[in-house]
């Protein structure tokens, strides 16, 4: 008895004995049942003549196969009528067997035996001779292949058979066989036995007509021969694992008999590897983990005799392995030694405790393995994960542990993110809750010793996350909150902090990814203390993300949906950040005012910052001084979205009772520095944090108000009344007239914006700036309010009746400071073309009460002839007629300016020649219509526009 066997033997052990058996007959058992002569094997080719071929195909192979089928059947009933039992079945199964293979044995091999008489000597008959053979070889695989997979009976076994002894023959012709054609013989012939039902399954069908037990040992005897002779063609460890790979698959099925067969046919292979002589041992295996691994899963799968012939292989793998560490060692006269050896180290198989077996086939073929081949032990052990069997489960995570705490550094960095990428993609397959549990156990072990890899492999999964990546991601976080660890934060503020890349490589992708991963990872309740140490750099980080990431698109995605687009996503995880510390009050404010939306514009951005940070400080919002410490380094480093976010939130942390505190040269040196930045926005905050800080004790921000002002100029218009928003500030002890009347001059240039928001807003910070300083006459000139009053009456006329209403206030402000009352007529809100005589009213004040200034308001006037609403041309053509209105395109301002030109020469009359009241002009309609005579035209003049004006001059002198 072979001593790798032991004592005890088995069904599946008889087997493995007589695979022993065979080999040890060797060529002589081949020669017997094919040839049936003495002939080797290097001239079989030449040596053959058709008769005995024949012998082999028609009558030698099929009386065996036929008295093997038989015998078993009759002889122990009637020993007597077994003889002619066997010859009557022999001639029925001839007749069938012999159509199937007639073509191959007999035309195809006596023409491959013509073309082998003479191919000692290179030249074309050895390259047709090849040929020749690769046809009979296809011919043979073709037949086998089409062979029924759902049953077994004499006749497909016989075929089966004898194709594979035909291509064990061919094996021993040279050339061998090498590439597609050997991959196609290993593939189709073992998947045509391993594919077939069980032996208990095939009884059933066949009843007792055949004995399909010996049926199938048969054919497995010819499968094992053809493989030991075509593994003795290139007996090295890469041509091993190369026939053993096709194995794998089988080995993971589902189905127990197709799981045993493969591992019995492993293990003959590794048997053969093992005793060979010839089997060279100087090459390496390219993938021993991944064999060690297949073989020690089945150590542990649920049916015992699996598992024990598993072992079995392992037994001779190891062998093999030790004589590959120990080349002195010769290979082919294994002792009981050296079978014993394997056996001492690595334990008997114990059917109730394989894990212990399985944990210490890892650690002793753990110094046999490279980072490489450990690697593949590992991933061999989470692809089993996909099997539902618990006992695979169990098996994966004794390997898994003793691999992560024992061996792992044997891993080697550069093979982490391939772990965690495989990991990822298995995932998608495992369903058993216990598996997946087992899988993030695996990667949490893998995260202790390399952490940075682990995150950064993860950072490169598709975006959005799906399930599993997401699930990584919470795994590593809870991990890391039990070890009371800030390593994760730490690598994913580290890469919020980073600029994405614009070019095509995945760069681009990582601060988004870093974005999404903590949003996951704020999702853990059990990392609040963790997340609080780094609240302020993740706020402050994710907003300038948010800025960088506007406009940016995902690569290859053809999706619209907002969870996909850059910006949103991270703008999801400063939500999730604020709710995770609890600001929900500063959450709901900023949703309130749409803020979330600002914060995704390029040209609203600083104002989502701004709106956030105002309500952070009107809540309180816990840690908030620590952002503010933290904004004073930030502010000098970056790049401009970096300094624009960091600008817009630190004005609006000013208001802070903290922020008095700060130096002045983190404080209002720095905000001036700003007033000279290119970026007007820049400029526009620092004016609004000077404004703020106008009121702090100790600081004179009054002497910097022209250059607040000047710094505006030029700067769009919703940012200076956005900067100014709170300019009564600096009213405060301004005692220096000047200093507000550039204030309100440049607030003067935006009553005309284009911008009705803006036009709204500056009116009405005038009035506030009137109405503040109306009881010192010495903090504005009279000229500064004088300046203002046409463009008001003007813009009262738009139509808008909240701008109207601003008008209106800010002209009383006006009168006030003038201490004088305008006409009833400005604030009755009736429009002047349809009430004219309010316009007299008003016209007829302004010439009587401020004549010096008429000239003035004429000017003022003429400036809105060229606007482009025509409610301020119609509106300024009231105040003064001009011939160029009379053709204007929109009608209404051309009949508004003829009858304007009508009444100023009125009003002109009227002064002149002291008419009492103008309604008696209105009465006549006769006087009406009829122009009074123009006065004598100056010299240099020849139009009517000249003819207005020195009207308008006329009655400013009377």
């Amino acid at each position: 008895m072979n001593p790798v066997h032991g004592g005890e033997g088995s069904g599946t052990a008889l087997r493995l004995q007589e695979h022993t058996s065979m080999t040890q007959d060797g060529e002589e058992g081949t020669k017997s049942l094919v040839t049936g002569g003495e002939a080797s094997a290097d001239v079989l080719m030449t040596q053959l003549c058709p008769l005995r071929l024949e012998e082999v195909v028609t009558k030698n192979a099929l009386y065996m196969m036929a008295c093997r089928s038989t015998a078993q059947a009759t002889s122990e009933e009637n020993p007597s009528e077994a003889c002619g039992t066997i010859r009557q079945d022999v001639g029925e199964k001839e007749d069938k067997v012999q159509p199937a293979l007639e073509m191959v044995a007999l035309n195809d091999w006596k023409k491959l035996k013509e073309l082998g008489k003479d191919v000692s000597g290179p030249g074309q008959k050895t390259n047709s001779f090849h040929s020749q053979k690769l046809m009979v070889v296809k011919q043979i695989v073709k037949h086998i292949k089409s062979l029924p997979q759902d049953s077994l009976d004499s006749h497909s076994s016989a075929v089966r058979c004898q194709g594979m002894q035909l291509i064990t023959d061919c094996s021993k012709a040279k050339p061998p066989l090498e590439g597609k054609e050997k991959l196609d013989v290993v593939i189709v012939c073992v998947a045509s036995i391993f594919a077939l039902p069980s032996i208990e399954a095939l009884q059933r069908q066949e009843g007792h007509k055949v004995n399909v037990k010996d049926l199938y040992n048969q054919t497995v005897d010819a499968l094992e021969v053809m493989l030991r002779a075509l593994l003795s063609e290139k007996p090295n460890p890469a041509e091993l694992q190369n026939f053993l790979d096709h194995l794998a698959p089988w080995m993971t099925s589902e189905k127990a008999h197709e799981r045993a067969r493969a591992v019995i046919t492993s293990v003959c292979l590794l048997q053969a590897a093992a005793e060979s002589p010839q089997f060279c041992m100087s090459h390496k295996f390219p993938r021993l983990g991944l064999l060690i691994g297949r073989l020690a899963l089945r150590v542990g799968d649920p049916e015992k005799e699996i598992g024990r012939q598993a072992m079995e292989g392992l037994y001779f793998l190891y062998s093999l392995m030790w004589c590959q560490k120990e080349p002195e060692r010769k290979m082919g006269s294994v002792t009981a030694v050296l079978h014993q050896m394997p056996q001492k180290i690595l334990g008997i198989y114990k059917p109730t405790r394989t894990c212990e077996n399985i944990s210490e086939i890892v650690k002793r073929f753990g110094q046999f393995l490279s980072p490489d081949q450990m690697a593949d032990l590992l991933l061999t052990a989470v692809e089993s994960l996909k099997e539902a069997s618990e006992s695979t489960i169990e098996a994966s995570k004794t390997i898994l542990n003793v691999i992560l705490e024992k061996y792992k550094q044997k891993i080697q960095m550069e093979v982490v993110p391939k772990i965690v990428d495989r990991i990822h993609s298995q995932l998608r397959a495992i369903h058993h809750s216990h598996a997946r549990q087992v899988v993030m156990m695996a990667l949490c072990l893998l995260a202790h010793a390399f952490l940075e890899e682990v995150s950064t492999a993860l950072l490169k999964c598709p975006l959005p996350l799906d399930r599993d990546a997401a699930g990584m991601w919470r795994t590593l976080a809870k991990t890391e909150a039990i070890c009371h660890s800030h390593r994760l934060l730490d690598v994913l503020l580290k890469e919020l902090q980073e600029r994405p890349s614009t070019s095509e490589d995945r760069a681009f992708i990582i601060p988004l990814a870093a974005a999404s991963a903590l949003c996951e990872v704020l999702s853990v309740s059990m990392c609040t203390q963790a997340v609080t140490r780094f609240y302020p750099r993740l706020l402050m980080a994710l907003l300038v993300q948010v800025h960088y990431t506007i406009g940016l698109s995902l690569p290859d995605s053809g999706v619209s949906r907002k969870e996909l687009i850059p910006a949103c996503c991270v703008v999801k995880t400063v939500k999730t950040l604020l709710l995770k510390m609890g600001c929900h009050y500063e959450f709901t404010a900023v949703e309130k005012e749409g803020g979330w939306e600002l914060l995704t514009s390029s040209e609203e951005h600083h104002r989502g910052v701004g709106l956030l940070a105002r309500a952070m400080v009107h809540y309180s919002c816990c840690q908030l001084w620590r952002i503010l410490y933290l904004l004073v380094p930030f502010l000098e480093r970056g790049d401009k979205q970096h300094k624009l976010t960091a600008m817009a939130f630190f004005v609006e942390l000013l208001h802070m009772p903290q922020a008095k505190r700060l130096p002045e040269k983190y404080s209002v040196l720095r905000l001036l520095k700003g007033l000279t930045d290119p970026d007007p926005v820049i400029r526009a905050l620092c004016v609004k944090g000077l404004i703020t800080m106008a009121d702090w004790p100790g600081k004179e921000i009054k002497v910097l108000v022209p250059a607040m002002i000047n710094s505006l100029c030029g700067v769009d218009g919703r940012l200076v009344v956005e900067a100014l928003a709170d300019v009564k500030k600096i009213l405060r002890g301004l005692d220096v007239a000047s200093y507000v009347g550039c204030i309100t001059s440049l607030l003067r240039l935006l009553f005309d914006d284009e911008r009705v928001s803006v036009r709204s807003a500056a009116i009405s910070l005038f009035g506030k700036m009137v109405k503040k300083v109306k009881k010192t006459q010495g903090l504005m000139k009279e000229e500064d309010v004088l300046d203002s009053l046409i463009p008001l009456l003007l813009h009262l006329q738009e139509g808008n009746p909240d701008l109207a209403e601003k008008c209106k206030n800010a002209l009383d402000e006006c009168s006030r400071v003038l201490e004088w009352r305008l006409p009833k007529q400005v604030g009755n809100g009736k429009a002047w073309h349809n009430h004219q005589e309010d316009v007299d009213e008003i016209c007829q004040y302004l010439v009587k009460k401020h004549q010096e200034n008429v000239q003035k308001f004429l000017f003022q006037s003429q400036c809105y002839l060229s606007s482009t609403q025509p409610s301020l041309r119609r509106a300024a053509a009231m105040f003064i007629a001009l011939a160029g209105l009379l053709h204007d395109p929109e009608a209404s301002v051309c009949i508004f300016a003829a009858q304007a030109h009508d009444r100023v020469l009125a009003i002109y009359w009227k002064l002149k020649y002291g008419l009492v009241e103008q309604h008696k002009v209105n009465s006549d309609s006769a006087e009406k219509h009829k122009s009074p005579p123009n006065p004598p035209a100056t010299e240099g003049t020849s139009s009517r526009l000249c003819n207005a004006l020195n009207l308008w001059k006329l009655a400013a002198k009377h």
